[in-house]
């Protein structure tokens, strides 16, 4: 019997999840990743549950103590820096880097393609193939759209389904434990610490260190601002030479005078523990955010994983655990069909489409009192938002019932 082969679009988290455990059943797999070179530079701080960790496990991937942080309280002050309110929690935070250098490392890079951007794919009952901008294709019994928000595979089974904007921006900036005030570092690397301008949330997280801690500890920040489309957004997402990057922009890019209007208003309106962060962050980032859900996650031989299919605002905490359970499920499936392809995938809709709908409503709840009025909703401020306490409960990925591979 030949060995099963699978094209795998996207080499990002999702991607990589999805290339590694169709592995571990025996399937050959190439990953074709749209950017040159390695994306290890990228992201920040992630919320963690254990069904992460033991994914990475699965794949074969050994998971030690410095791989997490945790997080001990959701801890919300006044503009004073005073405590206002405090919920214990039972939580652990990861980070992007750290997750992305495991799956990247796991993945034999004979089989790793960069600089292939997926123009479309065409498919029979028997096989698919993959057409890429530089003319060339590849064949397989199956496709994974791995391919994020944007995902060329959905748009091409799915054109009338697209992102929808939301109407705020999350920025977000990491700090190195040595740039963090000495005051404040016992509370910022342990707990989440918010802060509630009216209409805007922002808040601290802990990061796992880059390796195994020889480096010292991290902090994010993330501040949610109202950011109108047309307006705001693209002015933020305008380089120096006066060129748009349309709603998203790399951060090297973001001018100068917005980074300092972003400072000023740190200062303005933050508290000190998290307006020191914003002005200590080395090249912020800038994220419109969108959420996105589709009706349908396979197309014959094709099949949508992660942010290519649901997009749950980062309120949520639990994006990248999603997309190793969508993987995890694909290779379940496929495993136990025996072959027939369009049973496993049948079975891999069923069991993931519900998941990625909760998690889509679920962000959409917390970050309701974010959203400004002319997108449906009541006024910005304290009136719509929920309860501090509702707040700090609630938000991101909850509690671990029991810490990864032991206390």
């Amino acid at each position: 019997m030949n060995q099963p082969r699978a094209l795998v679009i996207g080499g990002s988290l999702s991607g990589l999840f999805t290339a590694n455990f169709l592995r571990t059943i025996g399937w050959q797999v190439e990953v074709f990743e749209r950017a040159h070179g390695d994306l290890t530079g990228r992201g920040a701080g992630l919320g963690a549950q254990a069904d992460l960790f033991t994914a990475m496990h699965r794949i074969g991937i050994q998971i030690d103590r410095s791989m997490w942080t945790e997080v001990r309280s959701h801890i919300c002050l006044d503009r004073n820096g005073k405590t206002i309110c405090e919920v214990p929690v039972r939580e652990v935070t990861t980070a992007w880097d750290r997750v992305y250098r495991s799956l990247r490392e796991a993945f034999p890079n004979e089989h790793h393609h960069g600089g292939m951007m997926l123009v479309r794919c065409e498919q029979n009952e028997r096989r698919v193939v993959a057409v890429f901008a530089n003319g060339a294709c590849a064949e397989a019994d199956l496709l994974v759209g791995a391919d994020g928000m944007r995902s060329t595979l959905r748009r091409q089974f799915m054109p009338e389904i697209a992102p929808h904007y939301v109407g705020y921006v999350a920025w977000r900036g990491v700090v190195e434990e040595s740039q963090i005030p000495r005051q404040w570092r016992s509370q910022t690397l342990h707990d989440m610490v918010f802060c509630l301008p009216a209409g805007e949330l922002a808040f601290s997280i802990p990061m796992a260190a880059l390796d195994n801690g020889a480096h010292g500890r991290r902090c994010m920040f993330v501040w949610f601002r109202p950011a109108e489309y047309a307006s705001t957004l693209r002015q933020w997402c305008t380089d120096a030479t006066g060129h748009s990057h349309g709603d998203s922009i790399p951060p090297p890019l973001i001018r100068e005078d917005v980074l300092n209007e972003l400072k000023l208003a740190a200062r303005t309106l933050l508290v000190p523990q998290l307006s020191v962060l914003v002005e200590r962050a080395r090249e912020p980032i800038l994220s419109a955010i969108f959420d996105l859900e589709v009706p349908r996650l396979t197309f014959g031989r094709v099949a949508l994983v992660g942010d290519a299919a649901f997009v749950a605002r980062p309120h949520v905490g639990t994006a990248v655990t999603k997309a190793a359970q969508d993987a995890q499920a694909l290779a379940d499936a496929l495993a136990g069909a025996e072959g027939n392809i369009e049973e496993a995938l049948a079975s891999y809709e069923s069991s993931r489409k519900q998941a990625g709908r909760e998690l889509v409503a679920r962000g959409r709840r917390l970050g309701a009192h974010l959203e400004p009025m002319q997108y449906g909703h009541d006024r910005l401020g304290e009136r719509a938002r929920p309860p501090i306490e509702t707040l700090l409960r609630d938000y991101g990925p909850g509690s671990i019932v029991k810490w990864p591979f032991g206390e």
